[in-house]
């Protein structure tokens, strides 16, 4: 039995959900569920087998994996009708491979109330995005299991300390975290290899990381106060001010959520639907995962990421939505750098892209 702690410090509020639809303290069913979507998105980016497990499509027949010919455990564990991320995570009849604890919580609301609400409204909107108080400060999850399940998690960590999120609602921002005891998960994460696990098409239902745009924008402010000229941030600034001040975070991604949906996307309002999300008739969550800016030294940055659409026409028209550099500026007032990945123009990237981009993360 193998053991990691990864300790944690919160970039922008955990949102992990509660009963009544506020959050009372830091759920680990929510940060599980949160790695079980991503590593999903891999495995597919891998050409493996994800099952979606809302289906219950998975459970494990003990009668198929004896009389199974397979010498590869893999594959055997397949033929007892398991995917490739059921078998890490559990399913029917087969218990997840590792144990996941907060052994130190040093996190906080932050906001108080808890149920009291910020409404970020840019000028134009009538109603503007709702934004609930996640918890913010540092944490340390352990990790237990074989040594080849640890590994991969803490490569999965890595990875999405870079370039995704923990826990819920990233669409709104939430989840950037930085790993404190870097060399010590780099350590095990050295110790696992991502590889190509088979030749799945792009699954274009469910998140296949081939299909996925990443972002990052970094920029030193020319003045203090430059969220304040953030369209609706400046508006509710007073509430703002202690986030900025204590946390080191501003809430911009209703800003430009606000201009790439309304000012940039010129396609259907069905295609506006499938990408960016809708409360009405039908809740619809969004395609384009973008964090709150947060201060790293004397920069500030905001990273995510669009699982883009499988229709060329439109994958293009987001894609030259979300590296316009001009457009970044304008919601942010401020000029900085914009890194994207992959950096060519759009098209979906090939399994050995998927690996090379994953496996370097552990060695940066």
């Amino acid at each position: 039995m193998e053991s990691l702690v990864v300790k944690i410090k919160t970039l922008t509020p955990l949102w992990t959900g509660g009963v009544d639809g506020t959050m009372d303290r830091i759920h680990e069913t929510g940060i599980i569920g949160s790695l079980r979507w991503w590593y999903e998105a891999i495995v597919r980016g891998l050409g493996g087998d994800a099952c979606d497990p809302s289906e219950h499509k998975c459970s494990f027949d003990a009668d198929k994996y004896r009389k199974s010919k397979a010498i590869d455990e893999r594959q055997r564990l397949r033929d007892a009708g398991l995917c490739d991320v059921c078998q890490v995570f559990g399913a029917t009849g087969w218990k997840r491979r590792f144990r996941m604890e907060i052994v130190e919580d040093k996190t906080q609301p932050v906001w108080e109330p808890r149920d009291e609400v910020l409404n970020i409204r840019p000028p134009e909107r009538t109603r503007g995005w709702y934004l609930l108080p996640g918890y913010v400060g540092k944490l340390a999850l352990n990790f237990q299991g074989d040594e080849k399940v640890i590994s991969m998690l803490a490569c999965l960590l890595l990875w999405l300390e870079k370039y995704g999120s923990i826990g819920a609602r990233p669409q709104l921002g939430y989840g950037a975290f930085r790993v404190l005891n870097r060399n010590d998960v780099m350590e095990q994460a050295r110790k696992w290899q991502w590889k190509i696990i088979g030749n799945e098409a792009i699954d274009i239902k469910h998140p296949d990381l081939r299909s996925f745009l990443f972002f990052r924008y970094e920029f030193t402010p020319s003045i203090p106060g430059w969220w304040t000229q953030v369209p609706g941030v400046g508006r509710v600034g007073s509430r703002v001010q202690p986030l900025v001040t204590h946390w080191h975070t501003v809430p911009t991604t209703p800003a430009l959520k606000n201009e790439w949906r309304f000012h940039q996307w010129h396609g259907s309002r069905q295609q506006e639907i499938e990408i960016f999300g809708s409360l009405h008739p039908k809740r619809r969550r969004g395609q384009i995962g973008v964090t709150w800016a947060y201060k790293e030294g004397e920069t500030w940055q905001i990273h995510g990421w669009a699982w883009m659409p499988h229709q060329k026409d439109k994958a293009e028209l987001l894609w030259n939505i979300l590296t316009d550099q001009s457009v970044w500026t304008k919601v942010l007032t401020e000029r900085g750098k914009l890194e994207i990945l992959p950096s060519r123009g759009w098209k979906h990237q090939k399994c050995e892209e998927i690996q090379k981009t994953l496996q370097g993360v552990c060695y940066d």
